[in-house]
């Protein structure tokens, strides 16, 4: 009961910390996963307060421009999974005399998903799904008692409470949630950038300040000592260009990673004869360096790589197995739903006609297509999900002929284009999907002894690995 009753205190928490240095709100408070495309995030600074710093431990988390005076608003953007987890936004100044106060703002991920509910109360019992305090249904059991019921999954719950009614009886039984064990885990630096002889302060946020107990901390450049739970000072050491700190949670659930750049100081030569006099300028406030706009583009969870086999069916007896590798793109804009791809392809169709007076002819066509593609999701609920695929590109083959009469070949090399329409279901088991498509496509190979079509209508099956 420990997870039910943990979700339940975090959904009860307001989107305002009511300890936090800054008010926070949060437009929606949660989020349902796959419906809920972004969250409105306003922070409120009193007058003359330093540069607000801000991150997210999963997600984007980008600037807007100030609509009044005060207060700072930002567009957070879920991550593209579909399993529950708690995200953690933090906001914060720097402080010259000690570790910067962070308000946090905690966002519930929900994921959602058919539960499949099997009874022995037979046809037409009534079934309710309880998750964390909230009653999926009622929906009626069919002719073998099962019953398929929407549910929306909060983070932190592991098993759901079924509830079958019939005949005025109730039976009540628990059924386990197929949900990944990670939890949310944050790194900060304040300052952004470091002074090389002085030191700043490393934090490091879960569901609450994690204690070096619970992690495993990697420190590259310098070294860091725990003042408090979840706070560590952090030093450079001499002639280090940047800190770089890897944290893990011991129990493998949540893993962390934060890059602070050094301070180089600036050596002035002293000419040995005697200089003019020189009037003292103002002194310049050096602006750390902002996060920049394309970060979230270069985030390597956008990749992910696929590999499709199957058979095409073109006119004729253009018939043949296809082979096809691919790696993808995810684009951070509009949720995530457009992906890039590139994609080489084996296709092979053989034929055997018969020609008078040279009997029955051998006739192997190898192709090499080479592709890129666009591919947009339709459709998404649980960890099903359909696509719809366009691209074309070149495509390379080889001839190769063998007459019954003489057993000669004669071989041929051709180049043509290659474009398709493709439909593409994918269901997700973490970061492996396994995948099934159908695919239209127009190739037409022609040289002086061939004329073949290597496009037509084919189906493949397959998996994606995301990085």
């Amino acid at each position: 009961m420990r997870a039910p009753l943990l979700t339940l205190l975090l959904l009860a928490l307001p989107p305002v910390a009511a300890a936090a240095p800054f008010p926070v709100t949060a437009t929606p408070s949660q989020v349902v996963l796959g419906r809920d495309m972004e969250v409105s995030v306003q922070v409120q600074v009193p007058r003359g307060t330093s540069r607000l710093r801000a991150s997210a431990s999963t997600g984007s988390l980008l600037p807007l421009p100030a609509t009044a005076r005060g207060v700072h608003s930002y567009r957070w953007v879920p991550p593209d999974i579909r399993y529950p987890l708690l995200a953690v936004l933090a906001f914060w100044v720097d402080s010259p005399e000690g570790p910067p106060e962070v308000t946090t703002v905690h966002i519930p991920l929900l994921g959602r998903t058919v539960l499949d509910v099997v009874t022995d109360a037979g046809a037409g019992a009534e079934v309710v799904v309880q998750i964390a305090g909230t009653r999926f249904g009622p929906v009626r059991t069919n002719r073998k008692g099962g019953a398929q019921v929407h549910v929306e999954v909060p983070p932190g719950v592991r098993e759901a409470r079924v509830l079958a009614t019939a005949k005025g009886q109730q039976t009540n039984r628990t059924a386990p949630l197929d949900v990944p064990p990670e939890r949310p885990l944050l790194a900060l630096i304040s300052p952004d950038v470091l002074p090389p002889d002085g030191s700043g302060w490393l934090v490091i946020l879960g569901e609450q300040p994690v204690p070096l107990s619970e992690l495993s901390l990697r420190v590259r450049g310098g070294g860091v000592e725990e003042r408090s739970p979840g706070v560590f000072r952090v030093k450079p050491e001499p002639g280090a260009s940047a800190v770089v700190v890897e944290a893990h949670r011991q129990d493998g659930t949540a893993a962390a990673r934060i890059v602070a750049p050094v301070l180089v100081p600036i050596v002035a030569h002293v000419s040995p004869t005697p200089a003019p006099p020189v009037v003292k300028s103002p002194p310049v406030t050096e602006t750390p360096p902002q996060r920049p706009a394309w970060e979230p583009w270069l985030d390597r969870k956008n990749v992910s790589f696929s590999l499709l086999a199957g058979g095409f069916f073109a006119g004729g007896d253009n018939l043949g197995p296809l082979l096809s590798l691919g790696a993808a793109y995810r684009l951070p804009p509009l949720g995530g739903r457009f992906s890039l791809e590139a994609e080489v392809g084996l296709r092979q169709s053989r034929t055997r006609p018969s020609v008078t007076p040279l009997g029955e002819l051998d006739s192997r066509v190898v192709a090499l297509p080479i592709m890129l593609s666009a591919r947009v999701l339709a459709f998404e609920r649980g960890p099903l999900s359909i696509s719809g695929r366009a691209g074309g590109g070149t495509m390379y083959f080889d001839h190769q002929t063998t007459t019954q009469y003489s057993q000669k070949q004669s071989y041929q090399r051709g180049q043509a284009f290659m474009g398709f329409l493709a439909a593409q279901a994918a269901w997700r088991f973490g970061a492996v999907s396994a995948l099934f498509e159908l695919r239209a496509s127009h190739a037409p190979a022609r040289t002086d002894q061939l004329e073949a079509q290597l496009g037509g209508l084919s189906a493949s099956l397959g998996v994606r690995y995301s990085l």
